[in-house]
């Protein structure tokens, strides 16, 4: 029976987190427990990815919060680069627990999830002109599809107040696009429906999180300081610190700050209680958010868009993650540089990720440990039509290390690019390949991608592996011709499995016309000697130029 005034659920007491510790078993944590803790927690640990990555953000801008007037960053004498080494040095320590605490303090109610005025991340008295609501699987993004779902043989008519609370925070970044309930009070709303605005902001990029040893490393790694000091600090409010939201939008399309983006509230919702369970929800339009130009987001690159930009104006877009080649495409954004990259004619580099961004500027007044191992996860979602599904998420992780990432020489970050970018051409060399026997045996031409697809996944975790053995003294060219090696070897061994698949009939090979009429000979061995040709030029062994050009476009006759 649902009682007349609402229940309490306080996050900075109540556990709602669920964390891996770093013994490796997980526990349910509040947001004051999970900062005083951090050092024994190894990660947030959700039902998906992406609300992991969602979760996260929130306890970021808690963090930047809490540090927003530490003398170390404003006021006479302050040090970015020596707060942020303090920072890494002591994280999850006494000094900075004590400052969280305080915040938490300061703000805790606007951590209530019922709260009757101001309930976290939602509108106290959201309702439509019919009074209706939907059930809690409207929350839920592996469960309004039962196709998509994982939750077999869970009852999808409640949720706990913990379990509502994830979802909360994930649908404000992630929600798809679409018709939605017409909230009143809103007056974008026609016939009572809300038309579609977008995808929540966090959907429209690709989220990049750099992780330390511990949850504490971690907060800080992904810290780059202007997210504590920007320049309109004042106004770069969090949603919590935020004048409490109606149904209807703010009026503003841009964000303040990193604060502001970080928990944009892309929907207007209400959560429904009934004794200790959420039963239904309402999910609104809520504030629209600007794609084009807008960098407050530090965890995520942006691309340029050729498209959009004019003479008059130059334009750059989030840059989302590549959900068949997450890895191999993911690789640029995250390293680019100056020397880098040669940008193609017309074209502008892309701007990394402002967290990464950072380590390349940090001086070295001291001895940080640059063979310190940081993983780097890439989260994405991928949309249906018009952006109104949900149809997959993104989800990739590779370790490198500290100094890699904080680099000056630009070198060691191209090299990577480059063994990134020609792994994949060198892929696309076995697609054809086995085109080419394809034709040899009697049939006609096709490039075959699931062997290109093939390839990039058996060299996936060779890779990662010879990623996470660079370091700041390594020579580029050396570590760049060994992994060149052995991306030969591998695809070699497997056209030669293709080869031996393909019979006699490719030993013999047929007589064919090229694109001019000209008749010559297709046969096993003129496309293994084809194949060698294109991994020469792929595969280059010469020492690394000073640039080199670089795209996500397909390679040229990939799609032959």
């Amino acid at each position: 029976m649902t009682t007349d005034s609402p229940p309490q659920f306080d996050l900075v007491e109540q556990p709602w987190l669920p964390c891996t510790m770093l013994d490796g078993s997980v526990t349910e944590l509040s947001l004051g427990e999970v900062f005083e803790r951090s050092r024994q927690i190894r990660r947030i640990s959700g039902e998906l990815p992406t609300q992991d990555y969602a979760l996260l953000r929130v306890l970021l801008v808690i963090f930047w919060r809490a540090h927003r007037d530490d003398p170390g960053l404003v006021g006479p004498g302050a040090d970015v680069d020596e707060w942020w080494e303090d920072a890494f040095d002591a994280a999850g320590g006494e000094t900075q627990v004590q400052r969280i605490r305080a915040y938490l303090e300061q703000w805790r109610h606007r951590f209530d999830l019922f709260d009757a005025a101001a309930p976290f991340m939602q509108v106290a008295d959201l309702h439509t002109k019919k009074g209706e609501h939907g059930g809690v699987r409207r929350l839920l993004t592996d469960a309004e599809s039962d196709y998509l779902s994982v939750r077999a043989g869970v009852s999808f008519d409640a949720l706990g107040f913990a379990e509502a609370a994830r979802w909360l925070v994930h649908v404000q970044a992630w929600d798809y696009s679409g018709i939605k309930s017409g909230a009143e009070g809103d007056p974008r709303v026609k016939g009572g429906k809300g038309y579609p605005i977008g995808t929540g902001w966090v959907g429209s990029t690709g989220g990049v999180v750099l992780h330390g040893r511990t949850l504490a490393e971690t907060l800080v790694l992904n810290t780059a300081p202007h997210a504590v000091i920007a320049e309109r600090e004042e106004e770069d409010l969090p949603a919590w610190e935020q004048e409490p939201h109606n149904a209807a939008p703010r009026g503003v399309e841009f964000p303040t700050g990193p604060c502001d983006v970080l928990t944009w509230q892309s929907r207007r919702v209400r959560l429904f209680p009934d004794d200790d369970r959420v039963t239904g929800v309402l999910v609104s339009n809520g504030d629209r958010i600007e794609t084009k130009n807008q960098f407050a987001d530090p965890m995520t690159a942006y691309r340029y868009s050729r498209n959009q930009s004019s003479k008059a104006r130059t334009v750059h877009m989030p840059q989302q993650h590549d959900a068949a080649r997450t890895l191999w495409r993911g690789l640029t954004p995250l390293l680019v540089r100056e020397g880098v990259l040669q940008e193609a004619p017309r074209e502008l580099q892309p701007k990394p990720p402002a967290t990464i961004a950072w380590l390349h500027t940090v001086r070295h007044d001291r001895a940080l440990p640059q063979d310190h191992l940081v993983g780097v996860e890439l989260v994405g979602m991928v949309y249906g039509t018009q952006s109104s599904s949900v149809a997959d998420t993104v989800h990739e992780t590779l370790t490198v290390r500290l100094g890699t990432l904080m680099s000056k020489d630009s070198r060691t970050a191209k090299a990577i690019v480059d063994a990134g970018r020609a792994t994949t051409e060198a892929a696309v060399d076995l697609g054809r390949y086995a085109g080419r026997l394809l034709q040899a045996t009697g049939g006609e031409y096709a490039f075959q991608p699931h062997r290109t697809e093939g390839i990039l996944h058996r060299l996936d975790a060779p890779f990662k592996d010879w990623l996470s053995e660079i370091d700041e003294n390594s020579d580029p060219v050396v570590q760049r011709g060994r992994w060149f090696g052995l991306v030969e070897r591998v695809v070699l061994e497997e056209a030669a499995v293709l080869q031996k698949g393909a019979g006699p009939k490719a030993v013999v090979g047929r007589m064919v016309q090229d694109a001019k009429g000209r008749p010559h000979l297709i046969s096993s061995a003129t496309a293994e000697g084809a194949l060698r040709a294109d991994l020469r030029q792929h595969l280059p062994g010469e020492p690394l130029p000073d640039a080199t050009a670089a795209t996500d476009t397909p390679t040229e006759g990939e799609d032959q």
